[in-house]
């Protein structure tokens, strides 16, 4: 009897290159589709649920995705705008990206990432943490002011 593998390539299952941080999948942004999405890349990618309980505080993700190193995808607009969450997020240099398209559907968010998942590395590796940026549904990435 031989063993299915999995195709999903997370990071709690594959090291990633040393040059290659994986990409934090906040529970407000995640869906089956985008991870279907990532894994055919073979992008690198971590859901919240894996690692967290769905009741986890921000400040407790932000933390562990700034000491990991990892690089935050969420659609949550109002965390520049929380104080706690926005102290943990400088707190623990994290590098993060908001989908600023609260509308668009699991398909299309799929789409978007995967477009510009480049780009998105591309500003990353030159961002200097604490970093936050927009992603706009058109694929224009800018940073924001913390």
């Amino acid at each position: 009897m031989t063993k299915k593998k999995s195709k999903k390539r997370s990071a709690s299952n594959n090291a990633a290159p040393p040059d290659v941080p994986p990409l934090f999948i906040d529970r407000c942004a995640w869906s089956h589709r985008l991870g279907e999405a990532l894994a055919q890349l073979n992008i690198l990618f971590i859901p919240h649920h894996e690692k967290f309980a769905p009741d986890c505080p921000d400040e407790e993700w932000l933390e562990t995705a700034g000491k990991q190193g990892w690089v935050v995808l969420t659609r949550d607009k109002n965390i520049r705008r929380k104080p706690n969450e926005l102290q943990a997020f400088r707190d623990h240099k994290v590098l993060g990206f908001v989908l600023t398209s609260g509308d668009a559907s699991a398909a299309d968010t799929a789409a978007l990432v995967a477009a510009v998942y480049p780009k998105l590395m591309r500003k990353a590796r030159a961002a200097k943490p604490p970093a936050m940026f927009s992603v706009t549904q058109a694929g224009a990435i800018n940073p924001i002011k913390l």
